[in-house]
């Protein structure tokens, strides 16, 4: 079997688990994109959008267009810095954390059944498979 039929076989499972997650109707529209944006503005806590370009490694232009995308969606709010008026900072509303919270359950029912299909040896392989391809990617990335 060709890898990407292995790489298909693995996001069809994961989607089912989303689906089992209460992935309604109104989250039906997320892109993966839009997962990977909420969950960095979720672990940095309120970043400001510099913050948030950096840490996604993209101009700070590209993050705030993503970021008036899901604010129109409902996901994330804006609101001014305590600190600095000027200075905007992101939230997660309440629908935004949902999204996140299911993702999250989906996410470790995958790490679950991945665990008990594996034995330890096997794990450990596969852990040193995965550095050395985004070790790999990593460097690809460098070197454009």
């Amino acid at each position: 079997m060709a890898i990407s039929q292995f790489f298909e076989k693995i996001d069809r499972y994961y989607q089912k688990n989303i689906k089992e997650y209460e992935f309604s109707e109104e989250h039906s529209d997320i892109s993966f994109n839009t997962f990977l944006y909420l969950r960095k503005i979720n672990s940095l806590v309120n970043p400001t959008m510099s913050e948030l370009a950096k840490a996604m490694e993209i101009s700070k232009p590209s993050a705030s267009n993503m970021v008036s995308k899901m604010t129109e969606k409902g996901l994330v709010e804006t609101r001014a810095s305590p600190k600095d008026g000027r200075v905007c900072l992101l939230e997660l509303t309440d629908k935004g954390k949902k999204v996140v919270e299911i993702e999250n359950g989906a996410d470790m029912k995958f790490f679950e059944k991945v665990r008990e299909i594996l034995d330890e040896e096997e794990l450990e392989v596969l852990e040193r498979i995965f550095e050395k391809i985004a070790a790999g990617l990593e460097g690809e990335k460098h070197d454009r």
